[in-house]
């Protein structure tokens, strides 16, 4: 019997801290509850994670007082080291917790094969489109 779960598609762009911290909340959130979890990394984000500096991403939020309180949370440890977490969410989903890089942006900032070993697939948009058709699809 086949079991079926909901399908939460993350199209990860933003390599700003507050985007990166919610596609992690994301995943970690999906794979607790038993989800499957597809992220499609493109750009910074994909830099920031083949070199495992998604925690040294700055924070980008607007208003001075939300960025402040924000930048506390972090310094105070009560937002994780966003590399850790990320960890942490991929083996509570297993292989529910699927990412893939996206091919035009490895080209694009030169990112060798070795960085690549921990993606489970490269892919163009289309082919993770399909992924995502029977989906819901969160652009971060």
């Amino acid at each position: 019997m086949t079991v079926s779960r909901h399908k939460l598609c993350i199209y990860a762009k933003g390599d700003s801290y507050e985007r990166l911290h919610t596609m992690v909340g994301l995943v970690s959130t999906a794979a607790s509850m038993d989800w499957e979890a597809h992220v499609y990394m493109t750009y910074g984000v994909l830099w920031r994670y083949c070199h495992q500096s998604l925690g040294e991403a700055e924070v980008q939020i607007a208003t001075p007082e939300i960025k402040k309180a924000y930048e506390r949370g972090i310094d105070a440890g009560r937002i994780p080291d966003l590399d850790e977490f990320f960890e942490e969410a991929r083996e509570l989903g297993g292989e529910r917790v699927r990412i893939y890089a996206c091919t035009t942006s490895i080209k694009l900032l030169h990112i060798e094969p070795k960085l690549l070993e921990n993606f489970d697939g490269m892919l163009g948009h289309a082919s993770f489109l399909q992924i995502a058709a029977d989906g819901q699809l969160v652009v971060t």
